[in-house]
């Protein structure tokens, strides 16, 4: 496709009423990043569009949850308002959103699942294959159903471990995610290898399910409606390991938090934190999240997908 015929296609989807939704969990909220450096702050430049913003920190998808509770700000980890509830919430016109930018299921999995190596990796596939594949495509369709006029960019999620992981940073990211101290009921490094194992299942079949569920969805469209973008984190680029891309603990101050946001969310942990544990773990929440360049990664392949689909689009 020549640049010409790019750009006019790209015209197609801008314009200066033209928004790009966002609803989801931390990941395509940004957790721990300033505004300008987030996922989506980027790939609304790029579309020329207008960002809203629903997603928050801790959002599990929700199909069967009706409770609700609002939070004094997005950094603080809270499973609701629901994704399900954030697309109920939407109160704007349908028509002007060109773009919808989501994601969804890892906490409706729960992150203490995915980092419990006693849990037999079979359980955490069912919980996997439950909210990343049947609620999620249950949510999809939802979403494709209300914004007629919008293209869906589905963001996959990425290894927080690998075994390319320093073991020190294994041992701490567990005790960060358990409120408990590193002391491991069978030999250290079996009971550090199966955290990292439980990490790697989740992200490939996550991955494999959120695929899925944009093919089913763009075959009962008839059309080409959501996009899986893959987050183009692999795992070199998870916690700890030498070309991380994640907010990480600072081993030598395991108080310390590492990221943009710090300052924000301090007080509003203040104010919503029940106990010191939990302060302390909401403090260092954006540890594991994808930082200012794993952001822009992300970003860049979202816009990358974006452009394969005008491509698509244009030779059609």
């Amino acid at each position: 496709m020549s640049p010409a015929s790019c750009h006019k296609s790209l015209i197609h989807w801008r314009g200066s009423m033209s928004t790009l939704l966002v609803m989801g969990d931390s990941v395509v909220w940004g957790q721990g990043l300033a505004e300008k450096n987030k996922t989506a702050s980027i790939v609304a430049r790029h579309l020329g569009a207008e960002v809203q913003m629903l997603a928050h920190s801790g959002a599990k998808i929700g199909i069967r949850d009706s409770y609700t509770v609002t939070m004094p700000s997005r950094e603080v980890p809270c499973f609701f308002p629901t994704i399900l509830q954030q697309l109920q919430g939407f109160t704007g016109d349908p028509a002007v959103v060109k773009w919808v930018l989501m994601n969804g299921g890892i906490n409706d999995v729960e992150v203490q699942r995915v980092f419990n190596p006693m849990i037999p990796q079979y359980e955490l596939e069912l919980h996997t294959r439950n909210h990343c594949g049947r609620d999620l495509q249950k949510l999809l369709q939802k979403v494709i159903s209300r914004f007629t006029n919008a293209r869906v960019l589905v963001l996959g999620y990425y290894p927080v471990l690998s075994h390319q992981s320093a073991a020190q940073g294994v041992e701490a990211l567990f005790s960060l995610v358990h409120g408990v101290k590193f002391t491991p009921l069978f030999n250290a490094d079996l009971f550090r290898n199966e955290i990292v194992e439980h990490c790697l299942r989740f992200w490939k079949l996550s991955t494999g399910l959120l695929r899925g569920a944009t093919e089913h969805m763009n075959r009962a469209a008839g059309e080409r409606r959501a996009i899986f973008v893959d987050s183009g984190l692999d795992e070199d680029n998870a916690t700890f390991a030498a070309q991380s891309l994640l907010w990480e603990l600072d081993l030598d101050d395991l108080s310390k938090a590492p990221d943009e946001a710090v300052a924000e969310r301090r007080m509003a942990c203040e104010q919503a934190a029940a106990g010191e544990l939990q302060k302390h773990q909401c403090l260092l929440s954006a540890v594991g999240h994808p930082n200012v360049a794993g952001a822009a990664r992300m970003a860049e392949q979202c816009i990358e997908a974006i452009g394969a689909m005008y491509s698509v689009s244009t030779a059609g």
